[in-house]
């Protein structure tokens, strides 16, 4: 067996922990099914697969015949996402995301709701909806209409019009 070598090539296809890759410098060859290095399979664990169209780097040996995908490359089509060092940056299919930036932990939800979690406080930029109890320990401000349908406060039921 010749030694292994670092080649750059497109996935194809995928299954599982595993895709092909066509190497783009070798005539176009398509490989065999490659796993995915990721990191951690036991325990935390942490999926990703590069989806079809990914550039990604791969561990190949002389024949190109085994190896494995060692990860996906930003490029001109597929750019890396912005922020700042240490910004750990999680993108979704539907446009969500996940940032966490050393001072923030955001989650921007397709759907319009935001949560962020900074300076001691959570903040929700949407709307709420709380199906179990809620404990308050300090202060309850309220700012807006407030409605209470259904309650009770000390034992005294709502009285309605």
């Amino acid at each position: 067996m010749q030694s292994e070598q670092m080649k750059r090539g497109i996935v194809v296809d995928g299954r599982g922990s595993q895709v092909r890759v066509r190497f783009e410098d070798n005539d176009q060859v398509i490989s065999g099914w490659l796993d995915v290095v990721q990191r951690s399979s036991a325990g935390m664990r942490v999926f990703t697969r590069p989806k079809p169209g990914s550039q990604v780097v791969c561990a190949m040996d002389g024949n190109r015949e085994a190896g494995v995908v060692l990860g996906a490359l930003y490029s001109d089509a597929d750019p890396a996402p912005t922020g700042g060092d240490g910004t750990m940056h999680f993108e979704m299919p539907d446009g969500s995301t996940a940032i966490w930036d050393g001072d923030a932990f955001t989650i921007d939800h397709s759907s319009g709701l935001v949560l962020t979690i900074a300076g001691g406080k959570l903040v929700v930029d949407g709307d709420l909806e709380i199906t179990r109890n809620v404990m308050v320990s300090g202060d309850l401000v309220v700012s807006g209409d407030t409605t209470l349908k259904d309650t009770s406060i000390n034992g005294i039921g709502q009285v309605s019009d």
